[in-house]
């Protein structure tokens, strides 16, 4: 397939940033502005919500939610995998408490 070129113009700080975060993780900025594109184009929508109105809190509010170590991983799927079945939360019901806490 023929490529094309795609000029974008943003603030040096925001480049930066972006350069940055792609750095972290192995990707490049012109492959994930493909990512993001294709990604819109497959949907016929922009994979994040656009809104005049502000968000409800600072993203600093949830802090990470993935373990940080691998041990902290192994110790939450020990803890998952001694729970009971029967204890477990729907997965349409766990999401909706997910989206309902982070106002979503």
């Amino acid at each position: 397939m023929a490529t094309t070129t795609l000029n974008v113009r943003m603030d040096t700080q925001t480049k930066e940033e972006f350069s940055r975060f792609c750095d972290e993780i192995g990707i490049s900025a012109s492959s994930l502005m493909n990512m993001f594109a294709r990604t819109v184009v497959k949907n016929q929508a922009v994979p994040f919500p656009l809104t005049t109105r502000p968000l409800p809190c600072a993203p600093e509010r949830y802090g990470r939610v993935f373990p940080q170590t691998e041990a902290q991983l192994m110790s939450d799927l020990e803890q998952a995998a001694a729970r009971p079945l029967d204890a477990c939360a729907n997965a349409d019901e766990g999401f909706a408490r997910v989206r309902e806490r982070l106002e979503w």
